[in-house]
């Protein structure tokens, strides 16, 4: 019997992601070749085309985002239970990727010539900007990607690791 353990409640909400973004099944008919969910998403380097159809028509600024947390769950379903984040950690991954979002919509309004929120004073706003565009805004789990198809590098050092061969190690 597998122990239950927080690395495992980690993978099994990376399934789950998987599972949403994608729009399969852990185990589908669908996925080529029988492979599990994770391993085909791994095998497509975590690119747009592995993104449920339905979600594939959205704006750029939300496919990457939706990359992005396909990035977090690629983490939590690392082989090496030990290579997985906490929860904690994942919270402040996604909390992270959606106050990107909400800092470049504040410049958008800005820059179309609307008011900034009022808890946040333009200044504030476009100096956050400038600085993610002068340095990486790319979280370093999506660094280094050179395109969204099945056969680029997305996510290379996520998938590098492999040396269980359980997912609850």
């Amino acid at each position: 019997m597998m122990k239950i353990t927080e690395k495992s409640d980690v993978y099994s909400y990376g399934v789950v992601v998987l599972e949403v973004l994608t729009g399969k099944q852990p185990i589908d008919p669908t996925i080529p070749d029988g492979l599990h969910v994770v391993d085909w998403v791994r095998r497509c380097k975590g690119g747009a085309d592995v993104l449920d159809l339905a979600l594939v028509g959205r704006s750029s600024p939300e496919v990457e985002e939706m990359l992005q947390v396909m990035g977090v769950a690629l983490l939590c379903v690392s082989p090496t239970p030990d290579d997985r984040p906490t929860m904690k950690d994942v919270a402040a991954m996604l909390k992270e990727i959606r106050l990107e979002r909400e800092d470049f919509a504040n410049v958008d309004i800005l820059l179309k010539g609307g008011a900034s929120p009022p808890h946040v004073a333009p200044a504030t706003i476009v100096a956050k900007a400038t600085a993610a565009s002068s340095t990486s805004s790319t979280p370093p789990y999506r660094q280094g990607a050179a395109s969204n198809s099945c056969s680029s590098s997305n996510f290379s050092a996520i998938n590098s690791s492999s040396k269980a061969k359980t997912p609850f190690g």
